[in-house]
Order: structure tokens, then C-alpha cells, then sequence
């Protein structure tokens, strides 16, 4: 029995020799710092008080102290309507580098609690600057409107526009519609129209969408005072297809006997158009002129040429008398002019007599095509009247005609 207890007791010692020599085994020294403290790594940044805070919008930023040593690859700040914004809630992307910076956020909601924080990324991570919290303006300060609905949509445009029922008790400085392929377009956008101030409703003419033919277009008015921007309902409709003819530009005509079937508009030689908008400066009511020429040739010194100058208010199917060119300023007749080879005396043509027809005025396929006659006399053959028979043009319609 004494001979069992002795054996224990050296069991016990030297078990607690192996308790000793496990603990005083020196431990790796990387299993002690698994998860080591980068803060001195990370940018520091301050976030900057925010001023112009109205009922969707403010400006803030960020002072960058230091960089942590390493190159800044993003900055903003971070907004939310809960304590200590994260990446993971809204925010601006306002650059690189270690350059202090300002913030505007867009869209917020009126009347509400804001929570706002600089950040700054570096390769070891992201650090944020002191939270600042601002309450948006109420929304009775913005602009009231609605958006019209969709009319034209012919690619590349549309026509649409809004109505400001409200200006929310400062004047509308600013007005029209933003676009995008997007929910909810804001401005600034450089898709948008500037369509002048005040309340009541407006036109806005898209001449160009910037989209993919076939792409979602979300679409809304936008009205600005002194307090901000408001924004009428959300439309969303598909930017037409191109269904444009881009064919060239033909004239054909028979002059003096003499047929001429490849007519190459003078135009596109001179401005790569195939027709010209004339007194496109007009007021309300005053005539506009497409401007169809052909000339005989490529050579644009000695040649011969048809001008027809059509006003909008033919700009449809139909036959319509063609006049000698007089003033395009105040006159609603369809009008024509013909410039004669330079030959001796310099002969002036004048138009007797003459008619345009109208085939087809196509704003989808953005062509014009017709026929013609007319009859001139010159001054180098008084009493001879000369004539242009069987004319026809295919012109395509360039976007300035319809803005």
C-alpha cells in the first residue's frame, strides 16, 4: 500500500513539472497579435459643418488631416437617417487624393434628420470624421408642378414639359425637364432642357435624348426657387428606334431638254446637311423655310442650281404654287429661285410659273420627297420662257427642322 502512494506522488510531481515547463513556453508571437491595430494606417478627417440646407439638398465635405501614409483613392461623405452612416448608406464620390473637398447631397427628404460623415479609403481601409446632423427644410418652401406626358417620340427626340402650379413662396428661377435611363433624375444633369421661369405650364422640345434607341427613359419636371429643386411625377417610356432613311440626298430634273439625274445637294457640299432651316429665328407666327438645292455638279464655282424654299406651313402632303423668291421673312408661298451656268451677260433667271407637290414629310423616316415644274425666263433671251420638267427631290430632314 505504501509502495501505491509513493507512486502516486511521483505521478503528481511529475505531472506538475509538465504544467510548469507548458507554461513558461514562449508563445509565437504572431498568434498574440492576430488582428493587429491599423488605425494608424487609415487617413484622419474631419467632416465640414454643412450650410445651404434646404428641403432636398446640402453641402458638406471633409478637412483631410493625413493620409495615413498611404494614397487616397476615395472620399465624400456618408448620410443616412440613422447614427454613424456607413459606406453601406448613401454617399458622394467627390475624388482622390489628400485635397480637402466639398459634398453636395441631393434628394433628401424634406423635414427629416440627417446624419452625416466624411470618410476617406486608403489601401488599409476606410476612417470617418465627427457625425454632424442637420434637419432638411419642409417641403412647403419647393415649387409645386406635374410632368406632361410623352408626345413625339421620335428618335433621337420627344417632346414633353410640366406645369408649376405652386412656386412654394419664392420665384422659380429655373424650369424645364432632366431625363435618364435611371429612376428618379435629378439635376444637375447635362440631360435636361431649360425651359425659363415663373409658374404655369411649359413645353419642353428634346432634340436629342442621348439614349440608346429602344432604352428605358424615366423623365421628370424639375422646377427651382431659392430653396431648391422640386420634382413633377415620374414618367417612363422607351426611346423610339432610329427607322431613319439615310439615303442620299437625290434631285432629278429635266432642264431645258436636258436631264440631270443625279442632282447632289449644294447643302451637303458646303455644311454636310442635306436640308437648311431658314429664319429658324422667327417669331411665334412668322414663316420658317426648308431650303432644298441641288446643283448640277460637284464643282462649286461655275454650276447650275434649284433652290426650292418650302415654308412650315407646307411642310405636309399636298401640291402647293411655287413663286419667284422675294422675301422669306413675311411670306407664307412656297418659293424657288434658279442660278444659271456664268455664262455671257451673267443671265438672271425669274420665275413664271411653277408648282410643288408634297409626296410624303416623314419626321420618322426624316425624309422629304416630291415632285416639281417651273418656268423662267432670263435677260439674256427675253421673251423665251425655259422650263424645268419632271423634277423630284429625296431630301432627309436633318433634327433642326422640327426645334
Amino acid at each position: 500500500m505504501k509502495t501505491i502512494k509513493n507512486l502516486l506522488s511521483i505521478f503528481v510531481f511529475i505531472t506538475s513539472l509538465t504544467f510548469v515547463s507548458c507554461t513558461d513556453e514562449p508563445i509565437e508571437p504572431s498568434l498574440l497579435n492576430e488582428n493587429p491595430d491599423l488605425s494608424e494606417l487609415l487617413p484622419i478627417i474631419t467632416t465640414t459643418t454643412v450650410t445651404n440646407t434646404v428641403s432636398t439638398s446640402a453641402v458638406s465635405g471633409g478637412t483631410i488631416t493625413t493620409d495615413g501614409g498611404y494614397a487616397i483613392t476615395a472620399k465624400g461623405v456618408v448620410y443616412g437617417i440613422a447614427h454613424n452612416p456607413t459606406l453601406s448608406d448613401s454617399k458622394t464620390n467627390d475624388g482622390i487624393g489628400s485635397t480637402n473637398f466639398v459634398s453636395v447631397m441631393n434628394n433628401l427628404t424634406p423635414a427629416t434628420v440627417y446624419y452625416i460623415r466624411a470618410y476617406a479609403t486608403n489601401t488599409h481601409g476606410t476612417s470617418y470624421g465627427n457625425e454632424v446632423v442637420i434637419t432638411t427644410e419642409a417641403a412647403s418652401h419647393l415649387p409645386v408642378l406635374t410632368s406632361a406626358a410623352i408626345t413625339n417620340n421620335i428618335y433621337p427626340r420627344a417632346t414633353t414639359g410640366g406645369d408649376v402650379t405652386a412656386n412654394g413662396g419664392s420665384a422659380v428661377i429655373s424650369r424645364g425637364v432632366v431625363w435618364g435611363t435611371t429612376a428618379n433624375p435629378t439635376v444637375p444633369s447635362t440631360n435636361k432642357t431649360i425651359d425659363g421661369l415663373g409658374i404655369g405650364a411649359f413645353v419642353s422640345t428634346i432634340a436629342n435624348l442621348n439614349v440608346a434607341p429602344g432604352s428605358t427613359v424615366y423623365l421628370r419636371a424639375y422646377a427651382t426657387n431659392a430653396y431648391g429643386t422640386a420634382y413633377g411625377n415620374e414618367i417612363t417610356f422607351t426611346a423610339a428606334l432610329d427607322l431613319a432613311d439615310y439615303s442620299p440626298a437625290i434631285m432629278s430634273a429635266n432642264i431645258n431638254g436636258v436631264q440631270f439625274d443625279n442632282m447632289k445637294p449644294y447643302l451637303y457640299d458646303q455644311t454636310g446637311i442635306d436640308v437648311q432651316v431658314l429664319n429658324n429665328s422667327a417669331t411665334i407666327g412668322a414663316p420658317r423655310y426648308l431650303k432644298i438645292q441641288g446643283v448640277t455638279n460637284d464643282n462649286l464655282n461655275s454650276l447650275t442650281e434649284i433652290s426650292l424654299y418650302i415654308p412650315n406651313n407646307h411642310w405636309a402632303v399636298g401640291t402647293y404654287p411655287l413663286t419667284e423668291k422675294t422675301n422669306l421673312t413675311t411670306s407664307l408661298l412656297s418659293q424657288a429661285q434658279v442660278d444659271l451656268p456664268n455664262v455671257a451677260g451673267s443671265p438672271v433667271a425669274t420665275i413664271t410659273a411653277g408648282s410643288f407637290t408634297i409626296t410624303e414629310f416623314n419626321i420618322t423616316t426624316r425624309r422629304i420627297k416630291g415632285t416639281f415644274t417651273l418656268s423662267y425666263t432670263t435677260n439674256l433671251n427675253p421673251g423665251v420662257t425655259y422650263q424645268i420638267t419632271t423634277g423630284t427631290i429625296n431630301y432627309g430632314l436633318d433634327a433642326s427642322y422640327i426645334q
